[in-house]
This record gives structure tokens, sequence and C-alpha cells, in this order.
């Protein structure tokens, strides 16, 4: 015991036609039935300045991903980036923002040149 890898998850991994990743699906070991489980899947969405990530669980009495958790929009600009996370709100039926950053262009953005 403790000498070798032992599972623990799986990742599948599927493509668009640009050759960018669509969708990672995460599958955990289930040591009960000695089978990979479906868990979630992050599915990819892409535009010219802007990347989606939707976070969603996997629903097993519809036997689909259906359960949308959370997402986050990660948007290219002159200055750097932006990254905003959701999460779903099931009673509004609509994403509540939950945290927002704004990563700028570090070398135009010092302050003192060497």
């Amino acid at each position: 015991e403790g000498k070798y890898l032992e599972r623990h998850l799986q990742y599948n991994y599927t493509h668009d036609e640009k050759g960018r990743v669509s969708a990672k699906e995460i599958l955990k070991w289930n040591q009960d039935n000695s089978r990979f489980e479906k868990l979630y899947c992050l599915n990819f969405s892409y535009t010219d300045n802007e990347v989606n990530v939707e976070y969603v669980a996997w629903n097993s009495k519809a036997g689909d991903y259906t359960n949308v958790k959370a997402k986050a929009v990660y948007q290219m600009n002159e200055n750097g980036m932006n990254y905003m996370a959701y999460n779903w709100n099931e009673k509004d039926n609509s994403w509540n923002l939950v945290t927002e950053h704004n990563a700028t262009n570090w070398n135009s953005a010092l302050l003192a040149n060497r």
C-alpha cells in the first residue's frame, strides 16, 4: 500500500474544429463498484475577445449534465484581462456576479522605470 498510484479522477477532453478545448469532463473513482462515475463538466465557448467556462454538475436522474452551477468569463482588452465569476441563482433563474478582477498589462502600468 502507498507505493503505487491509485485511481482518483479521470479527465475526458473534447476539442472544437480549431483544436481548442470545448469540454472537460471530470469523473471520480467509485471504490464500491470499481468504476469511474461522472461528476461534472466544464464547457468552454470562445469569441474573439472572450472565453466562457461553464461548470455543470452531473444529474444522475436525468442522465446528463443539466445542473448548471457556475461560470467564469475571461475578457481580453487593450489593458489586459477582466475575470468575472458567477453563480447560478435557481430561485431567480439568473446569474449572480460573485467576483470580478482586472489584470492589466503590467509593462505599461509601471510607475517608474529603472
